[in-house]
C-alpha cells in the first residue's frame, strides 16, 4: 500500500465531506514513536459518516467486501491502494476517542487525525478480548507504546487505561502494565 497516496487522497476528500475520523491500527503506531509493518489502513470513523466515506472509497476504486454494524472491509485491486479496514463509531466510548483524537503532520504538508496511544491501547484491549489469539501481537504493541511514550516524555493516562483494562476485565494487566510502564511519572 501507498500510504502516501491513499492518504492524500482519501483523507483529502474525508476533510472535505467533514467525515469524523482517526487513523489507527498499526499506521498509527508509527505517529507515536513505534515502528511496526502493515499492510492496510485502519479507521475510527462515526457510523453516521459511514455512507460518505462509502461513496468516497468507491469512487477511488475500493469495493466493499465486508459489512456489519461494527466495522467493514474494503479492498482495492490495486496494490498501491491496498486494503481499508473501518470500525463504526457509535458508543460513547469510541466516540469519545473520537473526541480526544488529535492532528498530525504527516510527510510533506500533509496532516491526519489519529487517535491518542490510550486510546490506540484501548482498542488494543478490546482486541485482545475479542479474540485471545491476538494477544502476543497486541500485548507487544502496547508494551511499546508506553514505552515510546514514557521515552519521549509524555505523561501516560493511567486512569483511562485502568477504564479500559476494567471494562474488559483484564485487572491483572493493567498492574502488569502499570508495573513495567509507571517509572516514577
Amino acid at each position: 500500500m501507498d500510504f502516501i497516496k491513499v492518504s492524500s487522497t482519501l483523507l483529502k476528500e474525508f476533510g472535505e465531506q467533514n467525515i469524523r475520523y482517526a487513523v489507527i491500527g498499526g499506521f498509527a503506531l508509527g505517529f507515536w514513536g513505534v515502528t511496526r509493518t502493515t499492510v492496510d489502513m485502519d479507521f475510527l470513523l462515526l457510523l453516521e459518516d459511514a455512507d460518505r466515506a462509502d461513496s468516497i472509497l468507491t469512487k477511488h476504486g475500493y469495493t466493499q467486501v465486508y459489512r456489519s454494524e461494527n466495522v467493514a472491509r474494503y479492498q482495492s485491486e490495486s496494490s498501491d491502494q491496498g486494503t481499508i479496514d473501518i470500525i463504526y463509531s457509535f458508543r460513547e466510548i469510541s466516540r469519545s476517542m473520537l473526541a480526544r483524537s488529535v492532528e498530525v503532520s504527516f510527510a510533506e504538508d500533509l496532516t491526519l487525525v489519529t487517535l491518542i496511544p490510550e486510546d490506540i491501547i484501548g482498542l488494543k484491549i478490546q482486541a485482545i478480548a475479542n479474540d485471545e489469539d491476538r494477544t502476543a501481537r497486541d500485548k507487544s504493541d502496547i508494551d511499546a507504546l508506553l514505552a515510546a511514550r514514557h521515552k519521549s516524555g509524555k505523561r501516560i493516562d493511567w486512569v483511562l487505561l485502568k477504564e479500559y483494562c476494567s471494562l474488559f476485565d483484564f485487572d491483572d494487566l493493567f498492574e502488569e502494565l502499570k508495573t513495567t510502564h509507571d517509572q516514577a511519572e
